[in-house]
């Protein structure tokens, strides 16, 4: 029997209609949102309507959303622009205290039953290596077991890949499968060169014109940890021997400073550039190459893995959510196997961005094949799975106002004027449509 948990601090809540129909019910409070837990599939969170206006509703909104769990709102009369409001919020269904007893015990049934099938298919998974890298392709699964396997040294590891691929990712999971302790990531191409040795070993006070004050450099802070060398082939040629030395001996000497120091650390490097041809130009030493390549990963790229999108899109869809306080719940099969045709020169960047993007402009339950266009200068396979048919859109890259409209009311002709769906595939409010339809717009 589904347990009910109720939001404290509201007049009207039925709870002995509830306990009557055999449901346990328990309150919680918005302090509480943290503690809301993947694995309890038989537990629906009863929310009033009036708690949509309330200044913390977005927070507990996304909190729902980021742990996989549906929700019921009650009202005590609702009519229909409220309900429009709460489905668009995300409400899985709208209860009224006048509603029978036997339809809010087969909403709540249902409720549990729909919740369990999407905990099934995208929650309530035990933390891993797979949460950092993501998918179950069997270069995916390779690339996991290979990690596994280095946890336990401490040999220095050089990912290679091309830009996007997720070489920090990576790293991250080697380090959690390490040592521990603290992971300091340094962008080697971001640092002017005059200045890596000091944000590589630290500086005394007055050792350059600036240094006000000492300071540890990177290598201490990540002392017992992990240090991630990214963009390595950047590494200007006159810092290169001293970094040689210190993988050599794991000590190092701040600049400006006269005592050197040790550190116990695992380095690990990345790069998209071929290092080879770098050495032979004589852009790079070969015997730093071959320190910091005593084991090399190369990361493929996500055309090659393809299987992996629909799991790494679920993930990017729930943080967008997060980030831009949206409640969308999945991406449409259309729209994945759109993304499985296009060579994503990007890779997983590339794909974060568009899911981002499409998170961002559009509204709605679902995200739609038609609202993603196939980026210029991209390769997209059509012999495999026909286009789907997309408008011409005007210059702006997406419809204005009037096409919108018109579009609007031809669906709901379509659909008996089913607004929310309408609404979620033009990527508007519910209640820009009833205002559309107030004003004879459509």
């Amino acid at each position: 029997m589904a347990t009910i948990l109720y939001l404290e601090g509201f007049d009207g809540v039925p709870l002995e209609r509830l306990e009557k129909l055999g449901f346990a019910c328990h309150s919680f409070s918005i302090p509480q949102i943290a503690d809301i837990a993947h694995g309890t599939e038989n537990v629906v969170y009863l929310i009033p309507a009036a708690a949509l206006n309330m200044p913390d509703w977005a927070r507990l909104r996304v909190r729902l959303a980021q742990s996989s769990r549906y929700f019921l709102v009650w009202v005590r009369r609702p009519n229909t622009g409220q309900v429009v409001e709460c489905m668009r919020d995300g409400a899985h269904d709208v209860l009224s205290l006048d509603d029978a007893n036997e339809r809010w015990k087969a909403v709540i049934e249902k409720t549990v039953t729909d919740q369990k099938l999407w905990l099934a298919l995208y929650g309530g998974r035990p933390l891993s290596t797979g949460d950092v890298l993501i998918g179950q392709s069997p270069a995916t699964q390779r690339l996991r077991q290979t990690i596994d396997r280095l946890g336990a040294t401490d040999v220095c590891v050089l990912l290679q890949g091309e830009s996007g691929v997720g070489k920090e990712r990576v790293a991250s999971a080697l380090h959690q499968v390490s040592r521990g302790g603290p992971f300091v990531a340094l962008n080697c191409a971001a640092i002017p060169k005059d200045l890596l040795e000091a944000e590589l070993f630290g500086v005394e006070k007055g050792a350059f014109t600036g240094a006000l004050k000492s300071r540890p450099g990177m290598v201490e802070q990540a002392n017992g940890g992990t240090l991630f060398l990214d963009e390595i082939g950047e590494m200007e040629i006159g810092v290169q021997p001293k970094l040689l030395r210190f993988l050599e001996t794991r000590r190092a000497r701040r600049v400006g400073g006269e005592a050197e120091y040790k550190v116990q650390l695992r380095v690990i490097s990345a790069t998209n550039r071929n290092l080879e041809e770098e050495i032979a130009e004589k852009r790079f030493r070969a015997d730093l190459y071959y320190r910091l390549a005593e084991t090399a990963l190369q990361i493929p790229p996500l055309r090659t893995r393809l299987e992996d999108i629909p799991e790494l899109a679920i993930v990017f869809l729930k943080m967008a959510n997060e980030r831009f306080g949206k409640n969308i719940e999945t991406l449409e099969p259309a729209l994945i196997e759109r993304f499985q045709k296009y060579n994503w020169p990007g890779n997983v960047r590339e794909l974060k961005s568009a899911v981002d993007r499409l998170v961002l402009l559009f509204d709605g339950p679902v995200l739609r094949a038609q609202w993603w266009d196939v980026p210029e200068g991209g390769r997209f396979d059509s012999a495999v799975m026909p286009l789907v048919p997309v408008a011409a859109p005007p210059s702006t890259g997406l419809p204005n106002q009037k096409q919108k409209r018109e579009q609007a009311r031809k669906l709901l002709a379509e659909s008996d004027n089913d607004f929310t769906w309408v609404a979620a595939q033009l990527g508007v409010n519910p209640s820009t449509l009833w205002r559309w339809r107030k004003a004879g717009k459509v």
